[in-house]
């Protein structure tokens, strides 16, 4: 980090950014249309390291550009606190459960939590994890995988997203979680559903509430050597809503950012010759193309938040007490006063990303995410070493989400792998069941229609649901 490029003079504000609600560029729905990246360097350029945004018609919120500005209100809970029960766009009624994505609410949880709360959750999910080894996990994920990739295998073509990806994750804490792979499964096709976002995600995302607190009630009635006895058995003695909750956010927080940055790096290492050829030839280790990959394309791009503690001045902005701020990894990592000091090209190593956060809320298992990244790789690598895309490059297309840099798919193909007659694997292929963000990968022709999921047939329920959690909170 200390070969930075000459720090620039930030650029003059086009706009005296004083009201969120004029000056806000929209990061919602058909804003999503366009290359968010792209939208969010040309705020840069026109705010510098600072810039409004609404994240719902109406409902303001600060997005950080720079790399710098970025880890100072991570690391400062004073100035700029964690709990979203400050956000004022709530408080005066601008913003609702009904119209803003569920990152921005309060749930009782180590990530929504500020002190004496915080530390509280926080202890009970780092001791529960810390029993978990390395060895243990690069076993199971071998295991899993080999079941996974049978059936692409056989068939010579996989979508990586949906047959790999999406499920490794949710299949290796169900594990965790003491429960046998019909759970996994169970727990695997709730998380596609509530992904999906069409006529059955709210009932999923009540499902998925409800699996938590089942495996919770279970555990207490017969405590075990995983990760939920840990968490019911420690010290600081949760309640059952709470173990739940801190489940739903290791399941939340494992999930999706994990499946971006396994995809990811198969991406690079299919798309870029020079980091395959690197890897294949052992010159380059498998780790250094997941640090690469977590500076060039960290697995999400945006996250709420922190709000602030009082009126001041951020980076030439004048930030009112309660105003949101929503921490911009993508960005960061892209800063013009950071990014040419840093040569991922190299794949040296360097872990001073921002992609796991930092200061007191920084992932606490952001070694063992970056190490079941690195096994799910090289597992997916040793069954089909000749994997290669089975589409061209610039016809792959980026989930349109605010705040996840990931893939709608990963069509790609290999030899054919023989297995035995008799065996037959445990996780078929996505084929008849696409991943939410995917064609399934019988269905890559490019002239193929995009389903269209239907829209909620029960949407009184589970904006009832978001309200009891919000107002509970408050």
């Amino acid at each position: 980090m200390e070969d930075r490029a000459p720090r620039a003079e930030p650029p003059e504000r086009s706009v005296p950014v004083s009201d969120l609600h004029t000056a806000g560029t929209p990061i919602y729905a058909d804003a999503l249309d366009e290359d968010l990246p792209a939208v969010l360097e040309r705020l840069r350029q026109r705010h510098g390291a600072l810039a409004p945004v609404q994240v719902a018609p109406g409902v303001g919120a600060w997005v950080t550009l720079s790399y710098d500005v970025s880890l100072d209100v991570l690391r400062d809970r004073v100035r700029f606190p964690r709990d979203p029960r400050r956000w004022r766009e709530a408080r005066e009624g601008r913003a609702t459960p009904e119209t803003v994505p569920g990152p921005f609410w309060y749930f009782r949880n180590a990530l929504a939590s500020d002190e004496p709360d915080h530390s509280r959750y926080r202890s009970v999910i780092v001791d529960a994890l810390a029993r978990i080894t390395r060895d243990g996990t690069r076993l199971a994920i071998a295991d899993i995988a080999a079941d996974l990739l049978a059936a692409p295998g056989a068939a010579g073509r996989i979508d990586v997203v949906a047959d790999y990806a999406f499920r490794l994750p949710l299949l290796l804490l169900n594990r965790y979680f003491g429960l046998d792979d019909a759970h996994g499964r169970e727990l695997t096709e709730l998380m596609r559903c509530v992904w999906d976002g069409g006529a059955d995600a709210e009932q999923a995302r009540m499902d998925l509430f409800g699996y938590a607190q089942a495996v919770t009630a279970a555990r207490r009635a017969q405590l075990g050597a995983d990760v939920v006895s840990r968490m019911i058995a420690h010290p600081h003695g949760l309640d059952d809503e709470e173990v739940a909750h801190q489940l739903i956010l290791v399941i939340s927080a494992a999930h999706d950012p994990l499946m971006n940055l396994i995809a990811n790096t198969v991406h690079v290492l299919l798309t870029d010759r020079g980091i395959r050829a690197d890897v294949a030839g052992a010159r380059t280790r498998i780790d250094e193309a997941i640090d690469t990959v977590l500076w060039r394309s960290p697995p999400i791009t945006l996250l709420p938040g922190r709000y602030a503690a009082r009126d001041m001045e951020v980076a030439g902005a004048r930030v009112r007490e309660g105003d949101c701020l929503i921490i911009g990894y993508g960005p960061a990592h892209a800063d013009p006063q950071v990014a040419p000091g840093i040569d991922t090209a190299a794949l040296s190593g360097s872990r001073a990303h921002l992609a796991f956060g930092a200061g007191a809320h920084q992932c606490p298992a952001h070694n063992l995410a970056r190490q079941i990244g690195i096994d799910a790789v090289a597992a997916l690598l040793h069954h089909m070493p000749d994997l290669r895309l089975a589409v061209a490059a610039e016809d792959l297309v980026r989930r349109r989400s605010p705040f996840a840099h990931g893939l709608h798919a990963l069509p790609a193909a290999c030899t054919p792998i023989q297995r035995d007659a008799d065996s037959s694997p445990l996780f078929p292929s996505a084929g008849g069941a696409p991943c939410p963000h995917a064609p399934s990968p019988s269905s890559w022709s490019r002239d193929r229609p995009t389903p269209r999921h239907a829209s909620s047939t029960r949407p009184a329920r589970w904006r009832a649901w978001w309200s009891r959690i919000f107002r509970f909170g408050r």
